[in-house]
């Protein structure tokens, strides 16, 4: 590897290629502080010229490759696991906003804020929420098929995807940016790329279907007693209720970390062992309906409701989750989906296995119930120690779960991918791998062992 680095700065400028270990040092851990990684430099594009050329440079030098982007994912995908180039995507910037078509055409290093705060001003939005919005960018998004809170209506982000431009670990440029809503031209390279966690390309702008903004949302904080009576109000409010936007889970243990916060303060006299939070949205809201509805349903303990500005103060309980179990200790983030009616199992099997076999760990369970995604955070893990993770992953399999939800493979889960994938499968992915990036230097480390 020896000189890549003066190449580099032979072809961007010592400006653009970041050497100072002080400043290279936030590139190299990652949002939850578990995975830590090396780097020769971190390299800052600008365009998609850059990024060929950087590929081009990293093939000749044998050296490997890390795409990151707000560096907000929580399994280790982003943090070089080999040391080598970290290629910041955080430049890539420049939002076009087509209100007519309502698509936007966005570089990789745009934030979801940023895309929101300008589609707002036509009146729209992009339809993938996350907690995470400030930092997170629309390449890592795609990069990881993001879901987020609003799935249920929505979709994720690959179902949000139009087009993409893209250079591939074989330097060949892809662009697909005509953001047409039909397109059946060959292999859909946009549905390719989106969830391939930077192993085949590098993304450098995407086209994105955009939704109007909402004119009223109200939302509802419910206490419950158990997951299965959480379950039948969500199934009920499924039935009932058109504008249907989120229903999010929390339970009380991660309740009781948030309050550690100092923030809000919890809206009902106790804490339940589950709390749900359901939204509505749209051009107006079915709020007399939604207050009967907690009024009447017998699985209802208590519930709180906030409409549109007021409704920002009961997300806080759900949003501030990830921040909380963080100030707590280092967690293992183990984000997972089940068949729905697995869920009250399988959470009993996690609580269970935890008391008997791991009684030091603290168990945190909240995520996006609507769709079967549970986000299973586990504190007082010993750093060396993957036992757990393994065990709740094979319970999760035996359900007929998937091991990634929506955070992806990563570095975490590498080893335990073969639960749910086929080793034919598998062998299927590595080829795609193969002849897209023959010299395999992207993302080393991570999807594939």
């Amino acid at each position: 590897m020896a000189g890549v680095v003066e190449a580099l700065e032979r072809s961007f400028g010592s400006r653009s290629v970041i050497t100072d270990p002080e400043i290279i040092s936030r590139y190299l851990i990652d949002w939850t502080g578990r995975f830590k990684g090396d780097a020769l430099c971190v390299l800052r594009p600008v365009n998609s010229w850059q990024v060929q050329r950087a590929l081009e440079i990293a093939r000749e030098f044998h050296t490997p490759l890390t795409t990151q982007g707000g560096n907000t994912g929580l399994v280790g995908g982003a943090t070089p696991a080999v040391r080598g180039i970290v290629l910041s995507t955080e430049l890539l910037k420049g939002i076009e906003i087509d209100a007519e078509l309502q698509i936007a055409k966005v570089g990789a290093g745009v934030t979801l804020s940023e895309l929101n705060l300008k589609a707002g001003e036509a009146g729209l939005r992009f339809a993938v929420d996350l907690a995470s919005r400030d930092s997170a960018t629309m390449g890592g998004m795609v990069a990881t098929n993001a879901g987020g809170i609003h799935l249920i209506r929505y979709g994720g982000t690959r179902q949000q995807l139009l087009g993409i431009e893209a250079v591939l670990g074989n330097g060949c440029l892809i662009t697909r940016m005509e953001g047409l809503l039909k397109d059946n031209t060959g292999y859909d390279w946009p549905s390719v790329l989106c969830g391939s966690e930077g192993t085949l390309g590098v993304i450098t702008s995407v086209v994105f279907k955009l939704t109007p903004m909402p004119a009223h949302r109200s939302v509802a904080l419910i206490s419950v007693d158990t997951i299965g009576g959480a379950l039948r109000i969500m199934t009920d409010a499924k039935t009932r209720f058109s504008q249907l936007n989120a229903i999010e889970l929390m339970s009380r243990s991660g309740i009781e970390l948030v309050q550690l916060l100092g923030g809000d303060r919890w809206p009902f006299q106790a804490i339940g062992a589950f709390a749900l939070l359901v939204e509505l949205s749209g051009a107006f809201i079915e709020v007399e309906e939604l207050a009967e509805f907690l009024d009447s349903h017998d699985e209802v303990a208590d519930a709180a409701l906030a409409n549109d500005s007021r409704a920002d103060g009961l997300w806080y309980w759900r949003e501030r989750h990830t921040v909380a179990i963080n100030h707590a200790g280092i967690p293992r983030k183990l984000d997972v989906s089940l068949p729905i009616r697995a869920i009250p199992a399988f959470v009993g099997y996690v609580n269970e296995l935890v008391e008997r076999e791991h009684p030091e760990v603290k168990v945190v369970l909240f995520g996006h119930l609507g769709d079967g995604n549970i986000h299973v955070n586990l504190l007082n893990v010993d750093e060396s120690d993957d036992e757990l993770d393994h065990e709740i992953y094979a319970g999760v399999a035996s359900y007929g779960g998937s091991i990634s939800a929506e955070h992806g493979i990563g570095r975490a889960k590498v080893h335990d991918l073969t639960l749910t994938r086929s080793d034919s499968d598998i062998e299927s992915m590595k080829s795609l791998k193969r002849a897209l990036d023959p010299s395999m230097i992207l993302n080393p480390g991570v999807l594939f062992e």
